[in-house]
Parts: structure tokens; C-alpha cells; sequence
């Protein structure tokens, strides 16, 4: 999935991290090696911390090892994002903190999302401990991009916001990678 993941961003940024909570086997260093990525290592102590908290001690992580002023953050959970729609989400940020996809509903999408390097870590400093979504609350500026209406005709089957969770979902997204080699 990290490959999918990789071929759909790398020709929209400048620079692509992977953040591992542990050293990724070589195997996996030379799958991903290709698309000119950066390996980082997670190795902070979390067998206390909840899932959230991990997640964002490996966001930090990341930005920290960036040299790039926005930056992606996305998961290897989604591997269908569409670059036309990475790209709109940079174009979004200008003059913002942060651009993050947001449903009808009110839901918001964090983890596919661009930040400003710089303001998310120092937001980060100040809420230590805390969940991605204090992170947000203590940004200045953020702006949310429809899901629905701005989003969608970039991606019409919004395949980008497909996560896999479950080995049903895995085998749904095996499904949905057969059926676009075949066009």
C-alpha cells in the first residue's frame, strides 16, 4: 500500500519522509527507495501513550525532519489519494496554518491534510501530550476545503478518502487497485 500511497504524491511535493515507529526492514527501504524518500524513525518511548498521541509524536517527527514550509500529512492507510487532489490542498494553504478536508457533516480529515511546518510545531510545543485535533484548535489560521464541493470533482468516486482499517477494507482496496491497472 506504501508504494500506491508514494506514486500518488511524489510527483506534487518536493520531498517525501516516512515515518516508521521502528527500523523498516531493508526490504521494505528498497520498495521505497525509488520514489526518493527519506526515512525517519519515531523512536520516542510510547507504550504509554494512546494511538492519537503516537500519531502525533510521528507527525512531529516528520515535520521536524522536513525541509519543505507545507507539508503533507497523509497516512499508508489511504492509497488511493489523487495528486490533483494533494495539489489543491497546497494551493489551499496559502495565507493559512493548515488546510483540511472537511465533510458535510462537520467530520474533518487531520491525517490528509497540509500544514505550515513552522506554526504546527510550535502549536504542537505548546499543547505537548496532547491529540492532533488540540494541535488544530491552537492553529491561528485554518482553512477547511469542502470535501462535497471542492473536492469531489477532482476526485469523483473519492477514492482518496478510502481508508483501509480491516482486512475487508484491504481486500476492497485490492479490488479498486485491480479494477484502475485494467483502464
Amino acid at each position: 500500500m506504501i508504494e500506491y500511497v508514494l506514486d500518488s504524491v511524489w510527483t506534487v511535493v518536493d520531498e517525501i519522509l516516512v515515518i516508521f515507529r521502528k527500523q523498516p526492514s531493508l526490504e521494505l527501504v528498497e520498495t521505497i527507495a525509488p520514489f526518493g524518500v527519506k526515512v525517519a524513525i519515531d523512536n520516542r518511548n510510547r507504550t504509554d501513550a494512546s494511538h492519537s498521541e503516537g500519531i502525533l509524536s510521528r507527525v512531529v517527527v516528520g515535520m521536524q525532519a522536513c525541509n519543505s514550509e507545507n507539508c503533507l500529512v497523509a497516512t499508508v492507510s489511504r492509497p488511493f489519494l489523487k495528486p490533483n487532489v494533494v495539489f489543491k490542498l497546497f494551493e489551499a494553504v496559502a495565507g493559512h496554518d493548515a488546510t483540511i478536508p472537511k465533510w458535510a457533516d462537520g467530520r474533518t480529515e487531520p491525517l490528509l491534510s497540509v500544514y505550515r511546518k513552522k506554526p504546527f510545531l510550535k502549536a504542537a510545543s505548546r499543547t505537548q501530550g496532547s491529540e492532533i485535533a488540540t494541535v488544530i484548535d491552537d492553529l491561528y489560521a485554518v482553512a477547511y476545503v469542502q470535501i462535497e464541493e471542492v473536492l469531489k470533482p477532482l476526485d469523483p468516486d473519492l477514492l482518496t478518502f478510502f481508508r483501509v482499517k480491516t482486512d475487508a477494507d484491504f481486500l476492497t482496496a485490492r479490488r479498486i487497485a485491480s479494477a484502475q491497472e485494467v483502464r
